[in-house]
């Protein structure tokens, strides 16, 4: 895992300055989207615009950039929590 820093963009709203870590980074074949999976360290206040299983564009500052969804959050610490996202499956089907 290495650490991160990006944005996710929601809708018409962005999160701004995430920091997390990559599990997986791997380019699609024949396009620039690239499949992302990992964790995002986020506030409490970011986390309230968050939902599970919804889908969401990750934007890493190196440019590189995914269509993921959040599978899961759990708390870290008393400032944090831990949001695990992974491909979408829109992503992964177009991987294949």
């Amino acid at each position: 895992m290495h650490e991160f820093q990006g944005d996710l963009l929601i809708g018409g709203m962005r999160l701004e300055h995430l920091r997390g870590e990559l599990e997986e980074e791997r380019r699609r074949r024949g396009c620039k989207e690239w499949t992302l999976s990992g964790h995002l360290r986020l506030t409490p206040e970011q986390l309230k615009h968050l939902e599970l299983n919804r889908e969401y564009r990750i934007q890493l500052d190196d440019g590189r950039a995914a269509q993921v969804v959040i599978l899961k959050i759990e708390p870290d610490h008393d400032t944090e929590a831990l949001a695990d996202f992974a491909p979408s499956r829109a992503a992964r089907s177009k991987a294949k």
